[in-house]
């Protein structure tokens, strides 16, 4: 999922999705929350939803997904406000089929939600835009020299995947999806709250497991549109200037 600047401006004036004949899951269930990896044939190149469906806070087959469901998981399990997850859920319509639900996989659908020079996975041209490659991972954490992830070394990641990504062959981004690419590196940092810094079990739980930890559940600080705003352009003063 991404913000856009469209996305924004259609969250102030339409912040609720209405709801079909199926319920949003209950989060507040924990009993029903246990970590339950999915299998990757149902999943999408997004951590983030993947996470909310392997702890039940979205289907748990990853199938038939409403929007009023990822609003509400949204809202009461990552504690985003109302305009803050309607944002981000106005970026899934387009890959909603008649029923008005989708399910994770058509989020590998290109250019979407997913495009080229993400940190972790391959470009949609290497035949595989959506299993998480370790090495990429490791790459990132690299590039922080040991220490934090932080926005400063999220823009040296950025920077690299996008030289990576052209040597490869992949098509330069449009400039609409060069800004999602750089809201959506940012993601974790928006969702955890941690102060701009990052721990390397913090990520691995997002990334690798696929999973949200305590530290971003038991979290009740607002996640709010200029929180998620603030966090892209702190990280993109490093990309103009240099890491």
């Amino acid at each position: 999922m991404y913000l856009s600047v469209t996305n924004i401006v259609k969250s102030f004036f339409t912040s609720n999705f209405k709801q079909n004949t199926q319920k949003s899951i209950d989060s507040q269930d924990n009993d029903e929350h246990t970590y339950i990896r999915g299998d990757i044939a149902d999943r999408g190149p997004c951590p983030g939803l993947n996470a909310l469906a392997n702890q039940g806070y979205l289907p748990r087959d990853g199938k038939n997904i409403t929007l009023p469901q990822v609003q509400h998981a949204l809202m009461t399990v990552l504690h985003m406000d109302k305009t803050a997850a309607a944002a981000l859920t106005h970026s899934l319509p387009p890959l909603c089929g008649k029923d008005g639900t989708f399910d994770l996989v058509d989020t590998r659908r290109h250019n979407v939600i997913e495009h080229d020079s993400s940190f972790t996975r391959l470009d949609f041209h290497q035949g595989d835009n959506y299993t998480f490659q370790p090495d990429m991972f490791r790459a990132m954490l690299d590039d922080a020299n040991g220490g934090p992830v932080t926005r400063r070394t999220l823009a040296k990641t950025f920077i690299r995947r996008n030289k990576e990504s052209r040597a490869a062959g992949a098509p330069r981004l449009p400039l609409n999806l060069w800004f999602v690419r750089l809201l959506q590196a940012v993601g974790v940092m928006n969702t955890a709250q941690t102060g701009g810094t990052l721990s390397k079990e913090l990520l691995e739980a997002v990334f690798v497991e696929e999973r949200f930890p305590d530290v971003i559940l038991d979290n009740p600080k607002p996640r709010t549109v200029f929180t998620l705003l603030g966090n892209a352009l702190g990280m993109l003063w490093y990309v103009i200037i240099g890491p």
